[in-house]
């Protein structure tokens, strides 16, 4: 998680910097932050969903395998 966390704060770094650097007007930069800051957001929604799903998937599993283990040991 703190992988995932670390790579986009270097890539939402990373492209605040280079609208920065890039000649443009003020108007044009503004417009250009907000489009990227929400295209960012969604990525990072859509990641923190992935992880989610991913974790209940792997919960689901260890049940199986402790309801397994379980049966096993009881017989």
């Amino acid at each position: 998680m703190r992988v995932i966390t670390a790579l986009l704060a270097g890539v939402a770094i990373g492209v605040v910097i280079g609208i920065m650097v890039a000649p443009k007007s003020g108007k044009e930069t503004r417009n250009n932050l907000m489009d990227k800051g929400e295209k960012f957001m969604e990525l990072g929604r859509e990641s923190v969903s992935d992880v989610v799903e991913k974790t209940k998937d792997l919960a689901g599993s260890g049940k199986k395998k402790i309801e397994e283990l379980k049966k096993v040991a009881g017989k």
